[in-house]
């Protein structure tokens, strides 16, 4: 049986850099652009056949291109980077996500990555708040990011996705509330919905110029308030028919980013591109986890090499061993935040032993406090835990009680 595999691509390029960002990008560079794609393009053949010769055939199920701004790239790169991904046998629900900026949308970019391939795209859209899109170094401003949005609803014939960041400086309730009646309102948008949306709490990085600035106190930055309004954007998305399938991901019915789901459900997948991870799980559940070292010239120059002076050994990556009890671990990490949780027998199959019996018991405590649900399928037997929308909000504590139990 041919293995599923998921596949990400990181283009690391930007016209300028965001203050709250913490993605390896960098504005400039340009000129290493057409460079990179044709490293990029021979690093995706040389992990993909090492993958075959490791694990056996495979098909792609999903394909993400993300950054940085993988929009900067010409017709001609998403093309040349589309024709190699496309030569390997996909799945006939492949996803194919490709991550754009509001102010680089075009008809004439929507025509490239459909015949390109691509049936999702995802939109940064992150506020509707001039004040915020200024406060943040963003380049779009309000009326660019609807532009965007309807021109994807009435021309674009794949599926969309956009994120949201709470939190953000300048971010009132009512500035946000008003961005998300726009995000989800047919009248706003034309004829089509937005059916997935990323709707994310500002995590403060203090490498960030956005960091440094709420760290040393130069720019005011609330917590509390921060939490309460990712709460009250949560309960209107739900309230308007999108589901809340993982903590910050809301989606209609059938929406899902099935890409994610490949990191929250323990299945493999390749990272490539400057500063790109990969992880693949060997039988015992074990696992291997790649990450390309962040620097695009000796990206480039490594890869610019002929194939057969590429070896294991001198790859520009750090490369991590992911031992069992790490990975049973990473197991509930990952799965708790997706609402269908995990399941028994998945485990089971995975590192070869049932949950044990302290962490049994340490979700049992979590359903007496409503914070887990744990439900037996009369016909299978098999046991999933899930957690409720109030113990999502308790997920790292929850983690830190199953960490201390394996």
């Amino acid at each position: 049986m041919e293995k599923e595999l998921s596949l990400y691509l990181h283009i690391p390029f930007c016209l300028s850099k965001c203050s709250y960002c913490d993605f390896f990008s960098c504005p400039g560079f340009l000129s290493q652009l057409q460079p990179y794609v044709d490293s990029l393009c021979r690093e995706i053949k040389y992990r993909l056949q090492k993958y075959e010769e490791q694990k056996g055939s495979f098909i792609l199920k999903t394909i993400y291109i993300g950054g940085g701004t993988p929009s900067l790239l010409s017709k001609y790169q998403i093309n040349q980077i589309s024709s190699v991904v496309l030569s390997y046998k996909t799945a006939k629900a492949l996803e194919y996500t490709f991550e754009v900026n509001p102010d680089d949308i075009t008809p004439e970019l929507l025509d490239v990555l459909e015949a390109c391939g691509v049936n999702r795209i995802s939109c940064g859209v992150q506020s509707f708040s001039n004040t915020v899109l200024k406060s943040i170094q963003r380049r779009a401003d309000s009326t660019q990011v609807m532009s965007a949005l309807n021109l994807l609803s009435n021309r674009w014939n794949g599926t969309v996705s956009a994120d949201l960041i709470c939190g953000l400086p300048g971010e009132t309730e009512q500035s946000l509330m008003d961005g998300l009646k726009k995000l989800v309102s047919l009248d706003t948008l034309g004829p089509k919905r937005v059916p997935h949306i990323s709707f994310y709490s500002l995590c403060v990085e203090e490498e960030t110029p956005l960091g440094k600035a709420i760290l040393s106190g130069k720019q005011e930055y609330n917590q509390d308030f921060c939490d309460e309004l990712w709460i009250k954007g949560r309960d209107f998305l739900i309230q308007n028919g999108y589901k809340q399938y993982e903590i910050s991901n809301f989606c209609l019915p059938d929406y899902e980013c099935a890409h994610n789901m490949t990191y929250w459900t323990h299945k493999d997948y390749i990272g490539c591109g400057a500063g790109a991870a990969g992880t693949v799980y060997n039988e015992d559940g074990t696992a291997e986890r790649t990450e390309n070292l962040k620097d695009i010239r000796l990206y480039n120059e490594f890869w610019s090499t002929k194939d057969t002076e590429i070896n294991l050994h001198n790859l520009p990556q750090k490369l991590e061993k992911i031992d069992k009890k790490t990975s049973e671990f990473e197991f509930f990490m990952m799965g708790l935040r997706v609402s269908r949780g995990v399941f028994e027998s998945d485990y089971k199959k995975i590192f070869g032993h049932p949950v044990n019996e302290k962490i049994v018991q340490s979700f049992i405590k979590m359903q007496e406090k409503g914070e887990c649900n744990i439900t037996r399928n009369d016909k299978t037997g098999d046991i999933n835990y899930s957690l409720t929308a109030r113990g999502m909000l308790f997920l790292n504590r929850i983690l830190e009680e199953i960490s201390m139990e394996l």
